[in-house]
């Protein structure tokens, strides 16, 4: 069988490194910067809690022929590439080609099966952070099990388990696919924030201004008849809870329950600092748009947005502290 992963950044690299340690035939296909890096010093992963894994043999292609064999393509790319994206494995890919999309958001699968009709489509979820951390390497800061719909091939979810990658299959994958989405709400906070995650949910005004726009997300879900179940064990419910918990026994938290490396940041924040597009319509701004249609408000999640594109408009974070975040929502 061979795998293919289309858009092979920071998190695509890193799954497909995976599916390479644990036997698989896998040809990564990204831009060059990243084949050539990989090409003098090989595809090196690193884990807050596991040893160091290098691969220096590595098909990294920048075209985009290998989709001819492929039998799995892995998506990777921004949202904002997904038609794009759908376009190329229409016009190279096998038509019945299996797609799993290893994206953020909820609307990418509906937008790969419009364009990609006979091609099998599988909803996937990425719960952990990965960062670019030096030439070739790629660490992941926080803890969780990928996820996906039914019906991923069987040599896929193999793979992973072999290179010790926990993986579930979830029939309910879109409640799964909300929850992800409400909690990454937290994404735009971090590249507002300029820090890492664990200095942002340090701050209690920053975990109560988090709190705020989750329990609108939770409140869209249920106009539209969707009831997020859960995102690394715990729900958006279970996570409001936590997050209005005061300092010190957060702090408890940190420790005992939430896995974050202490350098780990929001790829939206990696993103803002190397003038890349953001993903914020398929977060914060997918919580408005519902919102709308279900005929509801979303306030405090249209302020973030606002506050979001005007940080990207102007291509740096504006740093602010958890205070200053919560005191623009409360306006």
């Amino acid at each position: 069988m061979k795998i293919a992963v289309l858009g092979a950044g920071s998190v695509g690299c890193y799954l497909g490194g995976l599916l390479m340690a644990g036997g698989a035939d896998v040809t990564l296909i990204g831009r060059a910067r990243f084949a050539s890096l990989i090409a003098r010093h090989g595809l090196t992963l690193t884990h807050f809690s596991r040893p160091a894994l290098t691969l220096r043999s590595v098909n990294f292609q920048t075209g985009y022929d290998s989709l001819r064999a492929a039998d799995v393509i892995l998506l990777c790319t921004k949202s904002q590439d997904t038609a794009e994206a759908a376009a190329l494995i229409a016009q190279y890919g096998p038509p019945d080609v299996q797609v799993i999309s290893f994206q953020n958001g909820i609307r990418n699968p509906q937008t790969l099966q419009s364009i990609l009709p006979g091609a099998s489509i599988i909803p996937g979820i990425v719960p952990f952070n990965v960062t670019s951390s030096g030439p070739g390497a790629f660490h992941c800061g926080t803890a969780g099990n990928l996820t996906t719909g039914q019906g991923v091939n069987p040599a896929v979810l193999a793979a992973f388990k072999a290179a010790g990658a926990s993986i579930d299959v979830d029939p309910d994958i879109a409640a799964a696919q909300w929850a992800k989405m409400i909690v990454n709400l937290n994404n735009a906070l971090n590249a507002l924030s300029g820090g890492t995650l664990r200095e942002g949910l340090a701050q209690r005004d920053y975990r109560r201004a988090l709190a705020l726009c989750v329990e609108e997300g939770l409140g869209v879900a249920r106009a539209n008849g969707i009831e997020p179940s859960s995102f690394n064990g715990r729900s958006p419910a279970q996570l409001l809870k936590t997050l209005r918990f005061p300092n010190w026994l957060y702090g408890l938290v940190m420790q005992l329950i939430v896995k974050i490396d202490a350098k780990a940041r929001s790829s939206m924040l990696d993103d803002l600092e190397a003038g890349r597009v953001s993903e914020i319509d398929y977060l914060q701004g997918e919580i408005v748009a519902r919102a709308k249609t279900a005929g509801i408000a979303a306030p405090h999640n249209a302020k973030i947005l606002d506050m979001t594109k005007d940080a990207f408009a102007s291509g740096i974070s504006p740093k602010m502290t958890g205070t200053q975040i919560l005191e623009v929502l409360m306006r």
